[in-house]
């Protein structure tokens, strides 16, 4: 009787491990899921999706915390503070193919930025790339110009508007439209919301609105808190380059102009040490006049273009933070509501 549940003990464990198993390579190498907490990619994705986040496209990057506890991403269950892994160990960033991201993709990543933890437990984000390896982006009265040609056939945007009504708007009818976010900003009836072109020219037309106008900042005028942080490129979120992403292999001369583009690059994606006396440029203790990157970087952005920390924030996506491809949706809930969208199960994403 003994020998038969220790047989069955023993069967049980070994299906269970079998299946841990299992369950770690699909989501280590092929497959794993998503929550989008805010609305910056709205309409393409929505606060409250789940999404499959596909790693086959990319290529699977293969872990570089290797001493981590299994399907926990930066914490232990009901922690804080405690890490799920141990960072003593840091492999090098390789991965089983080539990243061959298209403009266009809705791409998984992590945060560049976060610097507390190693980078495949960074936090992950989830935005649009516009520009690869090579190529020139420039943003002008926020339509993106790839290579200096505007870029076509992406969904709808949404911006910023400016709308002046006769009378308040009833929340109903704004919910019945999909506006979700915005509101009154005066006491004369004067909103704003992130519309699309078409939900903008709706509005247009009604008799209790009399505006509807794009917001939109002026060229030349520069905002601190824009990359790459310096009054040299007096950029701003609606006008911004043009700039060459950074690819593998190609070299820039370094100036106190260039340095601004690239000193985080060097610094903390690929690991030199950068020195700036005397009006010369140091790495890692020699005096540089140019450097060659050791990857490829990319330029990601939202579609929901006015709430969106993206590239014009922080910058470029380094190749080794790259996670995989936003594929299907497979649950959403408002989350204002509890209500699932039924309409927006496993919708392929795009």
């Amino acid at each position: 009787m003994m020998k038969k549940a220790r047989k069955h003990l023993s069967d049980w464990l070994k299906a269970f491990l079998w299946a841990f198993l299992v369950a770690w390579i699909l989501r280590t190498f092929i497959i794993q899921g998503a929550f989008i907490p805010t609305g910056s990619m709205d309409r393409t994705l929505l606060a409250g999706d789940f999404v499959f986040i596909t790693k086959f496209n990319y290529g699977p990057r293969l872990p570089i915390t290797p001493l981590a506890v299994p399907f926990m991403h930066q914490h232990l269950p009901f922690t804080l503070t405690i890490p799920s892994y141990l960072d003593w160990i840091r492999l090098p960033y390789m991965r089983l193919g080539s990243c061959a991201i298209q403009a266009g993709d809705v791409v998984v990543f992590n945060y560049p930025l976060d610097e507390e933890h190693p980078v495949d437990k960074r936090t992950l984000y989830i935005k649009r790339c516009v520009a690869g390896p090579g190529d020139s982006i420039e943003i002008r009265e926020k339509h993106v110009y790839r290579n200096g040609k505007l870029m076509t056939g992406l969904p709808s945007m949404q911006f910023t508007r400016h709308v002046k009504a006769a009378s308040q708007l009833k929340q109903e009818w704004l919910d019945s439209l999909g506006i979700r976010d915005g509101g009154l900003v005066s006491n004369i009836f004067d909103y704003e919301f992130p519309l699309t072109d078409s939900m903008a020219a709706y509005l247009g037309k009604q008799p209790m609105i009399s505006q509807v106008n794009l917001r939109l900042e002026s060229k030349g005028n520069y905002q601190s808190h824009i990359f790459p942080h310096h009054s040299i490129y007096p950029y701003n979120n609606d006008f911004w380059g043009p700039v060459v992403v950074p690819k593998e292999g190609q070299s820039v001369s370094l100036s106190d102009t260039t340095i601004a583009l690239y000193e985080r690059i060097i610094r903390d994606f690929e690991r030199h040490e950068v020195e700036k006396k005397e009006g010369k440029i140091y790495i890692d203790g020699k005096p540089a006049t140019s450097y060659t990157f050791a990857m490829n970087y990319y330029f990601v952005l939202g579609d929901n273009r006015d709430n969106s920390v993206d590239s014009r924030y922080w910058g470029f996506v380094p190749e080794a933070h790259i996670v995989g491809k936003a594929w299907r949706i497979f649950f959403s809930h408002d989350p204002n509501t509890s209500n699932i969208r039924w309409d927006r199960i496993f919708q392929l994403i795009d």
